[in-house]
């Protein structure tokens, strides 16, 4: 009777230890399991958001060229324009001195049949002699100094369109250095996001150890159940026991 009791103490001290490795092993199974699932989906979650920047980063891009092409088009518009004002003032000027020129023009004229008009008054007195000569250069002194008057008035009139075409080119070329200092730089292509690092698989534990486990278990089982036997037998020799 005592020998299958030891049998049996054994196997059931197998089967504990077994158990016991079997869930530890399937406890250890899971937690790698959870902590590599985990892991996927903040990997996939990383990948997600990546994605999403450089979507937006894409679409902040586009934005940046269109704006950036709007405002070339307008600085285009303004320099035509800037030009087209340049050009009708340098015109109006132009014109200005012209009237000026033609009314200098009819002044020297008007001069110059002053004086002959003067010359033929004096002359028509039938004198001579000194008196008459110094009539007749005075007419001619007259009409000199009208002259020189009506050349100095176009001479200062034509420096004063010069220094008046000038600054209309001084004031363009301003006006198109402003347009061009309004241009925005040009948007920089944006790069790519880091593609975050893939998880490394945790490896779950070995299914050898599981095997050596329950071996170990069995061994250990036999063992206590041999002791067991080993005790009983002991005590029924020296008369302990039932």
């Amino acid at each position: 009777m005592c020998e299958p009791i030891s049998a049996t103490l054994g196997v059931v001290s197998a089967l504990g230890s077994g158990m016991q490795a079997i869930g530890a092993h399937q406890q250890q199974s899971a937690a790698v399991a959870r902590s590599n699932a985990i892991a996927q989906q903040q990997y996939q979650r990383q990948l997600q958001i990546s994605a999403a920047q450089d979507q937006e980063k894409a679409r902040t891009y586009e934005a940046q060229l269109k704006a950036a092409t709007a405002s070339r088009n307008a600085y285009h518009r303004q320099v035509t324009a800037n030009q087209a004002e340049a050009n009708r003032a340098l015109a109006a000027s132009a014109n200005n001195l012209k009237q000026k020129s033609a009314a200098a023009a009819f002044e020297s004229q008007r001069a110059v049949a002053k004086a002959v008009q003067a010359q033929g008054s004096v002359l028509a007195t039938g004198r001579s002699g000194q008196s008459f000569l110094l009539q007749t250069m005075d007419s001619q002194r007259v009409l000199g100094l009208e002259q020189a008057e009506i050349n100095r008035s176009m001479y200062d009139a034509s420096a004063a369109s010069g220094v008046e075409q000038h600054g209309i080119l001084l004031d363009q070329n301003a006006a198109n250095v402003a347009a061009w200092n309004n241009l925005p730089a040009n948007p920089l292509s944006p790069q790519a996001s880091f593609i975050p690092i893939k998880p490394m698989k945790q490896q779950g534990p070995s299914g050898l150890a599981l095997a050596g486990s329950l071996i170990g278990s069995a061994a250990g089982g036999f063992s206590a159940g041999l002791g067991a036997y080993d005790t009983m037998a002991s005590n029924k020799l020296f008369g302990v026991g039932g």
